[in-house]
């Protein structure tokens, strides 16, 4: 007979008298006789049904306590992963309100209802990881089951923060086209702004073979792009086309000559710069002229994913988030466009400069051409160079 079988039997009357403070009780007591995993999928479950009955009854204080519960459990009992419990989460997440109907005067009305929720769910993700990144940020597909629900709902800031951390790069190109042609209020077309931004922000994490993928997925499908490199639309996709290409070999000094080159650009978009100190950090040593969380909504939301004491900074290991993903049709694709990347820098650059507008861009007074021999590039390990981002 399993454990429960006396307390559902009371949560069940409990629930057919709609006496909704006897069922939570219940439930909690419950929760607290669990002392190994087995009985915790069992309280899981019950959990999970429960959550699901509160929302039809349209109940939201019990139905965010029992969600709280659920993810309490999952942390205080060291669960074990399973496609069962990311499905009960996924279903949990998309049931939750985001703030009450009925605002409770206690609480801030800016505050997400379901904050503790998700951060008990990633803090049970990174305590059950053995893997660096997911240590670091969590399981990279639960990322994506919040950014799925939190991109249905709407809420499309925090969709895109996970969307950067789910390792996903052609769901989240499909995500960025979206927003960019349907919901974004900008007066002038940013598809390119957001692009940029977002593959800067992926190779912030290391994630340069997701990075290159997603921005070929996102100019080819675009509307209002619907190119590839050499784009003839925009400068500043050919910039961004070029840094993936000198970070992918591995080359300093094509970095420094690309921001001195694009440095016209970079004056438009100032958020570019610390991206980009951060990613010379990164891949080359280079030592930090600004903070490495960023600041912003961003960085804000950014905090919340992070084991305390972390300022998100990537740790003094030598990995990289792209080894976390093993999907053998992503590995093809970023295979292919890897490929693109390898050609002859000398050559891209002048494939660009063809296409770009005559008088933006322009060779800096310090460079002759592109063409860096291998032998004088300094290494990434001892490359300590500092970088004229301003």
């Amino acid at each position: 007979m399993p454990k429960f079988d006396k307390l559902k039997q009371k949560i069940e009357s409990a629930l057919k008298e709609k006496n909704t403070y006897e069922a939570l009780q219940i439930y909690r007591t419950i929760r607290n006789r669990c002392k190994d995993e087995e009985q915790a999928l069992e309280c899981l479950d019950l959990l999970s049904d429960g959550i699901q009955h509160f929302a039809k009854e349209k109940e939201e204080t019990t139905l965010i306590d029992l969600a709280e519960v659920y993810a309490d459990t999952l942390v205080s009992l060291h669960v074990t992963t399973s496609e069962k419990i990311y499905s009960q989460i996924e279903t949990i997440l998309s049931l939750l309100p985001s703030f009450l109907s009925k605002h409770d005067p206690t609480s801030p009305s800016n505050v997400d209802v379901r904050s503790k929720f998700t951060n008990e769910i990633f803090k049970w993700s990174r305590q059950i990881s053995t893997l660096t990144f997911r240590k670091q940020r969590g399981d990279p597909k639960l990322h994506k089951i919040f950014a799925k629900v939190h991109w249905q709902q709407g809420t499309h800031n925090v969709a895109r923060l996970h969307f950067l951390l789910a390792n996903d790069p052609q769901e989240f190109a499909k995500f960025m086209i979206d927003y960019t042609t349907n919901h974004d209020e900008s007066e002038h077309d940013e598809s390119d702004n957001y692009a940029a931004q977002a593959v800067f922000q992926l190779l912030t994490y290391k994630k340069l073979r997701i990075a290159q993928t997603f921005f070929s997925f996102y100019c080819r499908d675009h509307p209002n792009i619907r190119e590839t490199f050499p784009f003839k639309k925009s400068p500043l996709l050919n910039f961004v086309w070029l840094i993936l290409s000198a970070l992918q070999e591995k080359n300093f000094n094509h970095f420094v000559y690309l921001i001195e080159k694009y440095n016209p650009i970079m004056i438009m978009y100032c958020d570019f710069k610390s991206h980009l100190d951060k990613i010379a950090q990164l891949y080359f040593k280079a030592p930090s002229k600004s903070s490495s969380m960023g600041g912003g909504m961003f960085g804000e939301l950014l905090k919340g994913f992070m084991p305390a004491g972390s300022d998100g900074s990537a740790s003094g290991d030598n990995y990289s988030a792209d080894e976390e993903f093993s999907n053998e049709t992503f590995m093809k694709m970023s295979n292919s466009i890897q490929e693109q990347h390898s050609k002859d820098f000398y050559k891209q650059n002048m494939e660009a400069d063809r296409v770009n507008p005559p008088g933006l861009i322009t060779e800096p007074d310090m460079y002759e051409d592109a063409r860096d021999d291998a032998e004088t590039a300094p290494a990434a390990a001892t490359a300590a160079v500092e970088m004229d981002l301003d």
